[in-house]
């Protein structure tokens, strides 16, 4: 059993409980049988209705293939139940010799990555994710340094920790951004516990929770349906615009030069992610800012 050609023949009649009460005591006994279970276990989580999960995220993923590809991440499409069978040698490969449970997104990039139980995540430029994928059946909890947006499957708790705090949840929609002392978290749909050292507040769908420093929280409630910056535009309320610029280094690959300048200055507006002359316009425009993109991508700022 499982040591001979007819291997993916056993699995496939496993997979559709074509088992004597026998063979499957046998192959229960395996030592390998519980990776096999948590596999199929996977495998059946996954949702085989239409699947839509959004324009956006579909091109992104689109968008995006060769960037994950270069990440070395498997890419799990979603397939027919009877084509489990033929396919389960393919998931075997991916889940032995792949065990990587880390994931980057470079300058610019937005980074869409399917968790062990089909949850989404999509990572904002530079942002940096990671998890316990052997033990993620006991323990959904994500670490994330940047930002990212979740669109959870309902389960058991489902965490996302940062240097600032955490957001907890069930299963909803919601994004976190964490970096230096900043620190937020908005939910798009049902309701998120959010932590950090001081305090605990639940948000529910349209609401919005800001840390900045030692500076006191700020809620404050929206319309959105998803993160502008799924569809590329940096969106910013009442946020200190070294962030902003940190924002604009990050998408674009550039550098600023803020010598002499009050980067304390409290900045709301957006700006987009697809074009540079215009993002840097619109920001250094606002703040009544000279501007001059050199050479080496060093923006260098006059009053």
């Amino acid at each position: 059993m499982l040591d001979n050609k007819n291997d993916d023949i056993f699995l496939s009649r496993w997979i559709n409980g074509e088992l004597s009460p026998e063979e499957l005591d046998e192959f229960q006994s395996h030592p390998e049988y519980k990776h096999f279970a948590k596999i199929k276990a996977g495998s059946d989580a996954l949702d085989l209705s239409d699947y839509d999960i959004d324009t956006a995220l579909s091109n992104i993923k689109s968008a995006k293939s060769n960037s994950i590809e270069n990440h070395k991440k498997p890419v799990i499409k979603l397939w027919p139940y009877a084509a489990v069978a033929a396919s389960i040698a393919i998931i075997f490969g991916l889940f032995f010799f792949n065990t990587n449970d880390s994931f980057t997104s470079s300058y610019g990039e937005k980074l869409a990555v399917t968790l062990p139980d089909g949850s989404e995540m999509i990572l904002n430029a530079k942002s940096e994710a990671s998890f316990d994928k052997d033990n993620w059946e006991n323990n959904r909890t994500v670490s994330l340094d940047g930002e990212a947006y979740f669109k959870v499957k309902k389960g058991s708790r489902f965490t996302v920790t940062t240097k600032n705090g955490e957001v907890t949840v069930l299963g909803t929609e919601f994004n976190v951004q964490s970096q230096s002392d900043y620190f937020a978290a908005v939910c798009y749909e049902g309701k998120v516990s959010v932590s950090n050292t001081n305090e605990e507040t639940i948000l529910t769908a349209g609401k919005g929770y800001q840390k900045i420093a030692k500076s006191s929280s700020v809620s404050w409630t929206f319309e959105a349906l998803e993160p502008s910056w799924i569809n590329n535009i940096s969106s910013f309320r009442s946020v200190p615009v070294k962030y902003i610029f940190k924002e604009l280094e990050e998408q674009y690959n550039i550098t600023i030069d803020t010598k002499g300048i009050d980067t304390s200055i409290i900045y709301t507006g957006t700006f987009p992610n697809n074009d540079i002359d215009v993002a840097l316009k619109t920001v250094f425009s606002t703040l009544g800012l000279q501007y001059q993109l050199q050479d080496d991508k060093t923006v260098v700022l006059d009053k």
